[in-house]
C-alpha cells in the first residue's frame, strides 16, 4: 500500500480510505492489468482444486469451497491491508471447520463462519493487529507445523478410503487389519498426485503441477476405478446469499467454536500478511488492523452464502507475487477465475477423485512441517526447536490454543532464563580493614567502623522474579547468621510477587534470629513495589548506601564535623575587612 507519511496527519479512518481508493485506482490501469490477469489464472489453478479439497476433507459439498473461494476472494482483494493478499480457503481452518460440522452440520459452520466474521471487524475496529507482531517467530512456526501434523493425522484414512473406521492415522497404524479394506487404486492416483506436485515443479516453474496431478490422477481412476468417490456434481452458478438459520443449531455451543475460529483466522491472516511485507521487502508495513476488517467482511460474505471460513494464505499470495502480481486486481481476477472455471468446468471438476484431492493436502501438510528449517534449528539453537515442537505437538494432539498458549508460555520462560539471570556478589565481613577492600565500600576508609562486625554485604545484579528468586536464600545459609544483612539493589531492574515475597521471608527468617536486612540503594521505580517490605527491614526504611545501614545499626559512628583551617594568608588577608565591618556595626 501506498506509505502512510503524506497522509499521517490526516484521521485514522480517513487516511485509510485515501490509500484504499488509491489502490483501487491502480487496478485498473492498462500498464499492469495484463500481468494481474496472468497472476490471477496463476493463482486460480493452486485454489481450485485445494478449495475442493478442502470442502470435502470438513464433509461439505465440493461447491462450498469453490464459491468461498469466489466470494470471499474478491471482498479480501479489494479491502485486505496489503495488495497482495490473496484470501480463500485455508488449510489451517480445516481441523476447526471440520469439528463444527461434525457437532453442528453445514448451517452451523455457516453460522459460526459469520459470527467469527463479527468479531474480526470489531477486532480490527479496536485495532488489535498490531499486537500479532509480539507474537515470537518460533511460535509462528511452531503453528504452521501443528498445521501440517493435523493435515497428516486427519488426512491419511481418506487416502486410505478407511476414514469411516479410522479417524485418524494413528489409529489407522495401531490397526492391524488396517490393510484389508485399503483401496490401492485411489492410493495410487494419490501418489501420481502427490509426485506431479513435487516433480514438476523441478522440471519449469510454470507448469501448474496441481491441475497436472489432478488430471494424471483422475484419468487413472476413470480408465481402471469403477464406482470411486469423487467430487460430485457442482453448480454453475453462485446461490443466493441467505442470512444462516440458527434453528436446530444450539447457539450457546456454538459460540464457543465461532470465538476458536475467529482467533484462529485472524492469528493465521495476520501472520501471512506480515509474512508478506518481508517476501516482497515493502519499505512499510502492511495495514493489520485493516487487514482484520478486511478477512472478517470475507468471512461473512462466505456465511451468508453458505461457504467454508476464509483467510489470508500466504501459500496463494506468494504464488501471485511470483507470477508477476503487480496490483489487488490479481487477487480479485483469480476469484473470477474461479468463477469462470466453476460456470464452465463444473462437469470435470465433478469426476476428480477423492484421494488425488486428499493428496494435495497432504503435500501441503509436509510442506508446513518445513522439515529444512526444523533441521537448521537443530544445529542453531536447540531451546527454540523445543518452543517450535511444543506448540506444534500442542496443536496436534489437543488444539490450537493449547498449543499457540504452550508455545507461548515456553518462550517466555526461555525469556526469561536467557535474559533473567539473577547474579550475586557476597562478600562475609568481619573486620573493619575488609570494608576498605570489599565491593560494596562507598567511601575509601572506614575510620569509625569498629574493628568486629558481622556483617555480609550482597549485590543482586539482573531481574529478581519468579524463575530465579530462590537464589536469594543462599544469603541466610547458616547457622551461623550475620547480625546484618545488606542487600544492593542498585542493578535490579525489576522485582515480580515473587521477589517481594522473597525479601519479607529473608527479613522475618533474620528478625526471628535476632538479625536484620537492609535493602540499599533501591532504584526509583521499584521504591513503591518494595514499600510493604519497610516494617520488616532494618529502621523500618530503605537506605540509601551501605554507610547509612551500618550507622543504622550502630556498627559505625557518624564522623565528626569539624570547622575548617583558613590558610594563613587568607587568614590575614580577611582581618582588616573584618575590623572595617566591626566598626561598622557598633
Amino acid at each position: 500500500m501506498r506509505s502512510t507519511t503524506a497522509l499521517s496527519k490526516r484521521p485514522f479512518s480517513t487516511r485509510r480510505a485515501g490509500e484504499l481508493i488509491h489502490s483501487w485506482r491502480e487496478m485498473v490501469k492498462p500498464s499492469s492489468l495484463p500481468a494481474d490477469a496472468a497472476a490471477g489464472l496463476s493463482v486460480a489453478c493452486v485454489a481450485l482444486p485445494l478449495n475442493v479439497a478442502l470442502a470435502t476433507a470438513a464433509g461439505l459439498p465440493a461447491s462450498v469451497g469453490l464459491v468461498s473461494g469466489v466470494v470471499a476472494g474478491i471482498v479480501g482483494g479489494l479491502l485486505s491491508g496489503s495488495r497482495y493478499q490473496v484470501t480463500g480457503p485455508e488449510a489451517a481452518l480445516l481441523p476447526m471447520a471440520a469439528a463444527i460440522v461434525a457437532v453442528h452440520g453445514a448451517a452451523g459452520l455457516a453460522i459460526a463462519t459469520v459470527l467469527a466474521g463479527a468479531m474480526q471487524v470489531a477486532l480490527g475496529l479496536v485495532r488489535a493487529g498490531r499486537f500479532a507482531r509480539l507474537i515470537p517467530r518460533p511460535v509462528v512456526m511452531g503453528f504452521t507445523v501443528g498445521i501440517g501434523l493435523l493435515l497428516l493425522n486427519t488426512q491419511l484414512p481418506r487416502l486410505f478410503a478407511v476414514e469411516d473406521t479410522h479417524t485418524n492415522a494413528v489409529a489407522l497404524v495401531l490397526q492391524r487389519t488396517w490393510g484389508e479394506r485399503i483401496g490401492w487404486l485411489g492410493v495410487a492416483a494419490g501418489a501420481l498426485t502427490a509426485l506431479a506436485m513435487v516433480g514438476l515443479p523441478r522440471v519449469h516453474k510454470r507448469i501448474p503441477a496441481v491441475l497436472v496431478g489432478l488430471t494424471i490422477g483422475t484419468v487413472l481412476m476413470v480408465s481402471l476405478g469403477a464406482g470411486y468417490d469423487a467430487v460430485g456434481a457442482l453448480p454453475r452458478s453462485l446461490p443466493m446469499p441467505t442470512l444462516p438459520s440458527f434453528e436446530g443449531v444450539h447457539f450457546a455451543s456454538l459460540l464457543p467454536a465461532a470465538f476458536g475460529l475467529a482467533l484462529l483466522a485472524s492469528l493465521g491472516s495476520l501472520l501471512a500478511t506480515s509474512s508478506l511485507d518481508t517476501l516482497t521487502g515493502a519499505t512499510t508495513h502492511s495495514d493489520l488492523d485493516q487487514d482484520l476488517v478486511a478477512q472478517g467482511l470475507a468471512n461473512i460474505a462466505a456465511g451468508v452464502f453458505g461457504g467454508f471460513p476464509v483467510m489470508g494464505a500466504i501459500v496463494r499470495a506468494s504464488a501471485s507475487i511470483q507470477a508477476g502480481a503487480r496490483t489487488r486486481a490479481a487477487s480479485v481476477l483469480h476469484a473470477l477465475w474461479l468463477f469462470v472455471a466453476m460456470a464452465l468446468l463444473a462437469p470435470l471438476v465433478a469426476r476428480i477423485p477423492i484421494a488425488a484431492l486428499t493428496a494435495i493436502l497432504l503435500v501441503v501438510g509436509v510442506r508446513l512441517l518445513n522439515l529444512e528449517g526444523l533441521v537448521a534449528m537443530w544445529n542453531q539453537s536447540k531451546s527454540t526447536l523445543g518452543v517450535v515442537l511444543v506448540t506444534a505437538l500442542g496443536i496436534a494432539m489437543f488444539n490450537v490454543f493449547v498449543g499457540i498458549g504452550a508455545g507461548l508460555a515456553l518462550a517466555s520462560l526461555l525469556y526469561v532464563r536467557r535474559h533473567g539471570a539473577l547474579r550475586l556478589e557476597v562478600q562475609r565481613v568481619e573486620d573493619a580493614s575488609q570494608l576498605q577492600r570489599g565491593l560494596h565500600m562507598q567511601a575509601p576508609e572506614a575510620p569509625n567502623a569498629p574493628e568486629a562486625l558481622d556483617l555480609l554485604v550482597a549485590r543482586v545484579d539482573g531481574p529478581i522474579l519468579f524463575i530465579n528468586h530462590l537464589k536469594l536464600y543462599d544469603l541466610v545459609e547458616g547457622p551461623p547468621w550475620a547480625k546484618l544483612v545488606v542487600i544492593d539493589l542498585a542493578r535490579v531492574s525489576l522485582v515480580d510477587a515473587a521477589g517481594v515475597a522473597t525479601l519479607q521471608y529473608l527479613a522475618e527468617f533474620l528478625a526471628v534470629r535476632g538479625s536484620h536486612l537492609a535493602l540499599v540503594k533501591v532504584p526509583p521505580h521499584l521504591e513503591a513495589a518494595l514499600e510493604p517490605l519497610t516494617q520488616h527491614l532494618l529502621e523500618k526504611r530503605m537506605h540509601g548506601s551501605l554507610e547509612g545501614a551500618l550507622l543504622g545499626a550502630g556498627l559505625m559512628q557518624p564522623a565528626p564535623i569539624e570547622e575548617p583551617l583558613a590558610h594563613p594568608a587568607h587568614a590575614a588577608a580577611l582581618e582588616p575587612v573584618a575590623r572595617t565591618a566591626h566598626s561598622a556595626h557598633p
